[in-house]
């Protein structure tokens, strides 16, 4: 049982001997198998940039909801989930999530040869805003490309612990499916509704999520003894967890961990989590050579697409009116 998340420092990964990441990559197995949590500092994410990134999510969600809706994810071009998420759209809470958020991914080009002749639907180009100047250029050039490179090197750092070539992944996230969030949640003082929280108890469903979170403390982890344990914010540090993906990926040895959100603390509540899954057709089937796998294998994006029809109303209401 667990009643704290770890803290790992990434330095010496990022910059130390193969003696050094063997070491932090054995910290993150435990923590991985233990937990299913951990806190990574130094990153080499610049804080600053962070911020700035917090700032346009400020400045995106303070728009009127005429103008927000203009980005319902529901009307993206490209049906590619992409774009705003209002109150209540989300249903991991049973009467839906108090929080909105905006949704951008890989930018690919809206003829992507995989999208078009074998049906990757989750590539595409995202559903940007035309009246924020360096909105893009922010949250998108700089700071999602920055992710998706730190994404990178904590694959090696997983495949590391689980006694693989540190290179593993790479064939497998040639054109990974890597979302980014902008998330807000409005003050909810009160648990008045255990069916209508910030975000619903759940599970991640990509490999492993980044997570930056604000200064306001709100995520929950619940341990194996039905304790939620909180995950209070630590200036400079993304909280990662692992998702069911790599849950089945590692036949149960990595723990894809239940956890909420709450925003108790009376104030606007932002955060920011990059879900980093595999290529499209990446088949995930147990990497475990030694037993029995528990999971049927599965093709990645096929299996996103079936969660995600699950979790947004838009994706439930455009299934039921095509049946």
């Amino acid at each position: 049982m667990f009643t704290q998340i770890p803290l790992i420092d990434f330095a010496p990964f990022l910059h130390g001997t193969d003696e050094d990441q063997q070491r932090v990559a054995d910290q993150i197995g435990n923590a991985c198998r233990n937990v299913g949590f951990f806190y990574l500092s130094n990153h080499d994410v610049p804080a600053s940039l962070t911020e700035r990134v917090y700032k346009e999510a400020e400045r995106f969600f303070s728009q009127s909801i005429e103008e927000k809706m203009k980005l319902y994810i529901g009307s993206c071009p490209c049906e590619n989930n992409r774009g705003y998420t209002p109150m209540f759209e989300e249903k991991l809470s049973l009467k839906g999530d108090l929080k909105e958020g905006f949704d951008l991914a890989r930018e690919l080009p809206v003829d992507d040869k995989d999208r078009v002749e074998r049906g990757a639907t989750l590539y595409g180009p995202n559903f940007w805003p035309e009246n924020l100047p360096g909105f893009r250029e922010c949250v998108y050039d700089e700071y999602y490309l920055t992710m998706v490179s730190l994404g990178h090197r904590v694959l090696e750092a997983f495949a590391l612990s689980l006694h693989l070539p540190f290179d593993y992944f790479k064939s497998m996230c040639q054109k990974p499916m890597v979302t980014m969030r902008l998330l807000h949640y409005p003050p909810q003082p009160v648990v008045l509704d255990e069916d209508q929280l910030g975000c619903g108890a759940h599970t991640d469903y990509e490999c492993f999520t980044l997570l930056s979170q604000s200064n306001h403390s709100g995520l929950q982890v619940l341990n194996n003894q039905g304790q939620w344990i909180d995950a209070t914010p630590i200036p400079n540090t993304f909280v990662v967890n692992i998702g069911d993906l790599m849950q089945r990926w590692t036949n149960d040895q990595f723990k894809s961990t239940t956890h909420r959100v709450i925003n108790t603390s009376g104030t606007e509540r932002y955060s920011i989590p990059v879900f980093f899954g595999p290529d499209f057709f990446a088949e995930i089937k147990s990497l475990i050579k030694d037993q029995k796998p528990k999971y049927e294998s599965v093709i990645a994006g096929k299996y996103l697409i079936g969660r995600f029809d699950d979790t947004y109303q838009y994706r439930q209401t455009t299934s039921s009116s095509t049946t």
